[in-house]
């Protein structure tokens, strides 16, 4: 049996990473201006479009600079941490790498921060964490090294000023206060990773939020054919078999990713199926007949695997909204249009019934009234399995 090329999975590293340069290239120049332009990053899309891949590419490329020699810190904010509390526990674990780090920055440095105990001068979540960033980054500039802290999962941190919690304003005040500072500029970063959610929490922690990141939004994968006649999301595709046994008939592999519209978790999960059918039939070639063959089961298991967990998570009301914003044709959809296909069910309640939603990540706010999915292609899920039928209304 020949190796399976695909590899779908969370986070899971492609064997060609496709439709990415661009952001590779940008962030090698942010890296090149350090530290007299001090710049963070923000990565956000929908899920299954590589977020994380591309994250820890980027990790990858700062390791590897001679110049600056960056020493990563990248950490996930998993589970949810609603309470300023559990926002300390995770800053507090994440600034203990700070021990690796005297390792690695220059023999014999060392140095002491302590940044899980509250000292008596800084009680303050924001002070305690604005000082320890500046030692950190004096030593850094010091030694000629730099810090990058890759947060992933953003998304899941917020302020929630009903509760008096602050924990996203205190570490963006923390990091300004860091990176304002000229003698010598400190070469800290951070980059911050998660779903469309993160920017609007990010505007609602700090006036003009959007000046202190340079922005990176991912969506699918080209389809339209590049100057060779091939899609960046056929090459995702095709890559990882130029030099293995089994190969793609000529137009199937664009048919397929024209199917998925362009994901690149469905291509590797396609990929992978299709690729398993065909070494067990013994065939060198993946056609449209046998893609023909086995989508419809193909498609079931993207189904359970990735869909299915997210609707069946959600309250039974909250499913019903689902069903009805689904019914409506699009990814996207309007609160106006929800509450008429919802009349039976008053306006407040189905805000009440996105405010959940929200809150689970299952959709996000994409403008003033409008809201999309945060999986790709759920509303597509959501009509072909769950439908809103007429004992709905």
């Amino acid at each position: 049996m020949a190796r399976n090329p695909y590899q779908p999975g969370v986070g899971t590293s492609p064997p060609y990473l496709a439709g990415r340069e661009p952001q590779l290239r940008r962030f090698e120049r942010i890296l090149g201006d350090y530290p007299e332009k001090r710049r963070n990053l923000r990565i956000t899309g929908l899920r299954g479009v590589g977020k994380t891949v591309l994250l820890k590419e980027l990790e990858r490329i700062a390791k590897a600079d001679r110049e600056r020699k960056w020493v990563v810190v990248r950490r996930d904010f998993v589970p949810r941490m609603k309470r300023e509390p559990d926002f300390v526990h995770r800053v507090a674990e994440t600034l203990k790498a700070i021990s690796e780090v005297q390792v690695e920055i220059a023999d014999g440095v060392t140095m002491t921060m302590g940044p899980g105990a509250a000292s008596p001068r800084h009680r303050i979540l924001e002070d305690r964490l604005r000082a320890a960033l500046i030692e950190l980054g004096e030593l850094a500039a010091a030694t000629g090294r730099g810090v990058i802290f890759m947060f992933d999962e953003a998304h899941e941190v917020y302020d929630q000023p009903r509760k008096g919690e602050y924990p996203l304003s205190a570490l963006l005040s923390a990091i300004v206060a860091a990176q304002d500072r000229d003698e010598p500029p400190l070469p800290l970063m951070l980059v911050l990773c998660g779903l469309p959610s993160l920017a609007g929490h990010l505007r609602d922690a700090r006036s003009h939020a959007e000046r202190l990141f340079r922005s990176e939004e991912l969506s699918n994968l080209p389809l339209e054919p590049t100057a060779d006649g091939v899609s960046q999301a056929e090459l995702a595709l095709t890559r990882p078999v130029e030099d293995e046994a089994i190969s793609y008939a000529p137009g199937a592999a664009a048919r397929i990713v024209r199917d998925v519209d362009g994901y690149p978790y469905f291509i590797q999960w396609y990929g992978e199926a299709l690729w398993d059918v065909a070494d067990e039939a013994d065939r060198a070639v993946i056609d449209d007949d046998l893609y023909a063959g086995i989508k419809r089961l193909v498609q079931r298991g993207l189904d359970e695997e990735f869909y299915e967990g997210r609707y069946g998570d959600a309250r039974a009301a909250d499913q019903r909204t689902l069903r009805a914003a689904a019914s409506l044709g699009d990814e996207r959809f309007a609160v106006a249009d929800l509450n008429r296909v919802l009349a039976s069910r008053s306006a407040n309640a189905n805000a009440q019934s996105l405010k959940r939603l929200v809150d689970g990540n299952i959709v996000y706010r994409v403008s003033q009234g409008v809201y999309g999915y945060t999986a790709p292609l759920f509303g597509d899920f959501l009509r072909r399995e769950h439908p809103y039928g007429t004992g709905d209304g």
